[in-house]
């Protein structure tokens, strides 16, 4: 009867082995998704021009959350222009913003001298463009206006930023540009040299908001050189590869 009594038990005891091996070796097989660590933003200042059209086709094609700040008067230089942006309303991959109606017509000093006209200019191209959100991008400027934070680049544009964001507006600027010739649109920075930099501030803690790293680009550095659209590519599936980096648009952005 012992004998019976001690078979069993040790029946029992294998049975909940095998169960047990069997959940580990499921628990093995289907691991738990690893979370992104850093937020990026990619944004694109000064379209349309001719290249818009390749930035919206690679992002649609990729699925990959951009911003575009755009300048009205482009707009208006001709209908192939006009149907770049278009093409940027209908992209559900891009958020546009409003990069103003003039771009301060390059003459930056005089332009912020006057607040009222900035903000003039601002709303000129906010009613024309149709814009859904209230994001800006100063021309010429690194300034950023959110809820509980701001910072500023020059003394050149505070008294227009203050207005803005008093008049409802978000002003963002950005933590890392990646640099162009701005006479031919090609780049000086290789995707090597950005995927260093994306890194080193991210992990030394240099941005504007800890974890979350906002990306300049120029639409006019996609202007000629095909191959740069190609590093644009390279650049997207290479930090889409590590892991680490979760592409989001400005409105997902912390505001404290």
């Amino acid at each position: 009867m012992k004998r019976i009594i001690f078979l069993l038990f040790l029946f029992c005891m294998v049975c909940i082995g095998c169960v047990y091996a069997g959940n580990a070796v499921k628990t093995a097989e289907t691991p738990p998704k690893k979370e992104s660590r850093y937020h990026l933003y990619l944004t694109f200042d000064d379209g349309p021009v001719e290249g818009s059209e390749d930035i919206s086709a690679v992002v649609q094609a990729g699925q990959i959350k951009i911003n575009v700040f755009v300048i009205g008067s482009h707009i208006k230089m001709s209908s192939r222009l006009k149907s770049y942006y278009q093409l940027y309303e209908l992209n559900p991959c891009i958020e546009i913003g409003n990069h103003s109606y003039s771009h301060a017509n390059e003459k930056y000093l005089r332009y912020y001298s006057q607040p009222d006209k900035v903000l003039k200019d601002i709303v000129k191209n906010e009613q024309m463009l149709n814009l859904k959100n209230k994001q800006v991008r100063l021309p010429g400027r690194n300034m950023w206006r959110l809820k509980s934070k701001s910072l500023n680049d020059n003394k050149s544009g505070v008294a227009a930023a203050d207005l803005l964001f008093k008049k409802g507006y978000t002003i963002f600027g950005w933590d890392l540009e990646w640099r162009h010739n701005e006479r031919n649109g090609l780049l000086l920075q290789t995707v090597d040299d950005m995927m260093y930099l994306i890194e080193k501030l991210l992990r030394e803690r240099k941005t504007f908001t800890e974890n979350h790293l906002v990306f300049l680009c120029h639409d006019e550095m996609f202007l000629k050189d095909w191959n740069d659209i190609e590093e644009l590519k390279e650049l997207i599936a290479r930090l889409r590869a590590t892991g680490l980096y979760e592409f989001n648009h400005l409105s997902e952005y912390p505001q404290n």
